[in-house]
């Protein structure tokens, strides 16, 4: 069977962007860029060719990794290498836990959807794997295979077994067909022929011939197959590396099957361009990344090629996205990313794979810094070589950083200084997928702490209405809300980030599909700055608003100034939410925050009828609608500052850790 295909792979322009700022003129450039994206055409035939002529036909292991991968791992061990050494205990024990740990049942989260099992077991099942592979010892693969067959008791994966194949939650379908494959891949030598034919039919029921039916119009295809966010990435990542792994059993069907979750990718890795970022955050990231970069290290092994999937710009430059985003505390988070204070480490397959040896050091270092091991994955791909060749490499994050698509930008004091003065806004566009009513959130960070929080992380998946898009319409107000929606929740809303809150009542605080965009960006080595434009974010409320952050290297003080023109009388909220205690002075015009015995001064600057007041991390006072169970904040308060009947506003709140510090006068944004 020949398959009817899209254009798919490797690129033939990418597009040089300004950083000075973005419009919405760059914004269509860069949608125009994506759309211009050619890929070589993939189908069956050519995964059939090209799995026949590239020598891994009958040879196992070679899903994640080939025997000779193996035996460097067990190499690097014995040689005492210090971070795979480390690595290796890590995994050991997990697998030495997962012996005796109770197997999941098929119980569904508190919403009915997602089946926990699978992703639980897919968890563990690679610790299993390698511990057989490293010691022989077959307790390993005795218990890997145990795991297995438990998922085998469920009643789905995800997915109904019988037509019409409905879609309750594939992603637990990727990751139980991800164990399917990984157990028989990985334990071939142990399995008894009785045992692999099982690991095959239960692989087919759960997953191969529901996913073939709603691929080829058997049934209604399902949205994540096209769609350009993770489900993408784990989907089709785990579906064409499985059909890799048992290709011997069915050649026609497992060649089809690879060919569809191939045509699909694209579609998830063109939102990378052009700075490798991901509009919905670190988290999700790295989430839907991992089943893509298994599938495109698989494919290279057992196929010789990606077909470019592996080879875009945007990819490349991915393994730096981590880096980009994180401070000298700890990596921001925005939207569903959980809150944490740490630094997340990139994958060790793009250095790898694109033989970086700057990026190689780089994650190195970070993880020597965050707790000295590895993934199991990264063990892998780590090369202590390229990590040698990377040590002469220089800096190469810049101090004032912007980031397109998912619109952060960022000023740093200076590098390799835990104690260094630094703040992030988020911007870009709040209908991204896991987004938030975010746009001009920041976060600060300096000596060492995180003194402002720009997102408290996502609510709990489960709470009835946290996906739902439900009314008021941000524009309208008329009739009542029955049913609490996802812009109900506090850290969902406005009023749940560091940004401006105009005349709250029921209605989302943020347009929920408005978009903020950077408009000036000034770097100089002793102060540098940049303003976004707010204004279709708050277009129900504003006739223009902009806000600024500007960071001041010689007297070391941190300024967020906003810029507003209201449409009528206003009342007006600006937050900050935070874990340090807060002392107000006797004029209410200077606040002290208080964290771990360190001091951050905060001035308010214009405004001049206005004060800092303390709230608690929860819904502003008078706010009447329906709330679904919210979780509490109780970690955190605000300090907040209320401006009532204001058409206009121009202020600036300073932080800077100097008692004695002398504010500036206030300047327009436009004259920065």
């Amino acid at each position: 069977m020949q398959i009817k295909t899209l254009p798919i792979v490797l690129l033939l322009l990418v597009c040089a962007l300004p950083l000075e700022a973005q419009s919405p003129a760059e914004i269509k450039a860069v949608q125009e860029m994506k759309a211009a994206l050619k890929f070589q055409e993939i189908t069956d035939q050519t995964i059939s060719n090209d799995f026949n002529t590239n020598g891994f036909k009958n040879i196992h292991p070679r899903m994640i990794a080939a025997k000779e991968d193996i035996e460097r791992i067990k190499t690097l061990i014995q040689e005492e290498d210090p971070l795979m050494l480390s690595t290796w205990e890590s995994i050991k024990a997990s697998a030495d836990s997962a012996l005796t740990r109770s197997l999941p049942d098929g119980r569904l989260d508190g919403a009915n959807l997602r089946v926990l099992g699978t992703h639980t077991t897919s968890g563990y099942i690679p610790s299993l794997v390698i511990a057989w592979w490293v010691t022989g010892e077959q307790k390993y693969a005795r218990r890997a295979f145990e795991a297995y067959e438990n998922l085998c008791t469920y009643p789905d994966w995800g997915i109904a077994t019988q037509p019409p194949y409905e879609d309750r939650h594939f992603l637990d379908t990727a990751m139980g067909v991800f164990c399917a494959a990984l157990v028989y891949d990985g334990l071939f030598d142990y399995l008894s022929d009785e045992q692999k034919d099982f690991i095959y039919q239960t692989a087919s029921k759960y997953v191969f011939t529901p996913a073939i039916a709603q691929f080829d119009g058997t049934v209604r295809r399902q949205w994540w197959a096209r769609t350009n966010n993770n489900w993408n990435g784990i989907c089709n990542g785990n579906l064409a590396l499985s059909a890799l792994t048992f290709m011997e059993r069915d050649p026609k069907k497992m060649c089809t099957l690879t060919a569809f979750a191939l045509q699909g990718l694209p579609f998830y890795l063109v939102e990378f361009e052009p700075d490798g970022q991901s509009e919905e955050g670190i988290s999700y990231w790295h989430y839907g990344l991992t089943s893509t970069l298994y599938s495109l290290e698989g494919m290279q092994r057992i196929l010789g090629t990606t077909y470019g999937l592996g080879e875009t710009p945007g990819l490349k430059k991915a393994g730096y996205f981590p880096f980009m985003v994180t401070g000298p505390v700890t990596t921001i988070n925005v939207g569903d990313d959980p809150i944490k204070k740490s630094k997340s480490p990139t994958f060790f397959w793009f250095a790898k794979h694109f033989q970086d040896p700057l990026l190689a050091r780089c994650q190195y270092d970070l993880l020597k810094e965050t707790g000295g091991r590895m993934n199991w994955f990264d063990a892998f791909c780590y090369d202590p070589q390229l990590v040698k060749r990377g040590q002469n490499e220089t800096i190469f994050i810049p101090l004032d950083n912007h980031l397109y698509g998912l619109e952060v930008s960022s000023l740093l004091e200076k590098h390799e200084d835990s104690q260094a003065l630094y703040i992030a806004m988020h911007g870009g566009d709040n209908s991204a997928n896991h987004g938030h009513l975010d746009a001009g959130s920041f976060e600060i960070q300096a000596l060492g702490e995180v003194w402002a929080y720009g997102c408290l992380g996502g609510d709990n998946y489960t709470y009835p209405g946290y996906f739902k898009q439900t009314a008021p319409h941000y524009m309208d107000n008329q009739g009542p809300q029955v049913d609490a929606g996802r812009w109900h929740f506090y850290r969902m809303r406005a009023e749940g980030k560091n940004a401006l809150v105009f005349n709250p009542d029921a209605r989302p605080d943020q347009n929920p599909r408005g978009r903020a965009f950077i408009t000036k960006k000034i770097s100089t080595p002793t102060q540098s700055a940049f303003v976004t434009d707010i204004t279709d974010c708050y277009s129900r409320d504003v006739q223009q608003y902009s806000r600024g952050i500007r960071l001041d290297r010689k007297r070391r003080v941190i300024s967020i100034e906003d810029d507003f023109k209201a449409k009528t009388a206003s009342t007006v909220w600006w937050s900050l939410h935070t874990k340090a205690n807060i002392e107000i002075s006797n004029s209410g015009r200077q606040a002290t925050l208080i964290l771990n015995q360190k001091k951050m001064y905060v001035d308010l600057i214009g405004a001049d009828d206005c004060k800092f007041e303390v709230l608690p991390a929860s819904y502003l006072p008078g706010q009447q609608f329906p709330k679904s169970k919210n979780t509490e904040n109780k970690d955190f308060k605000k300090l907040v500052i209320l401006m009532t009947n204001c058409l206009q506003g121009q202020f600036r709140v300073d932080f800077h850790p100097d008692a004695e510090y002398q504010p500036e006068p206030i300047f327009p944004l436009t004259d920065w």
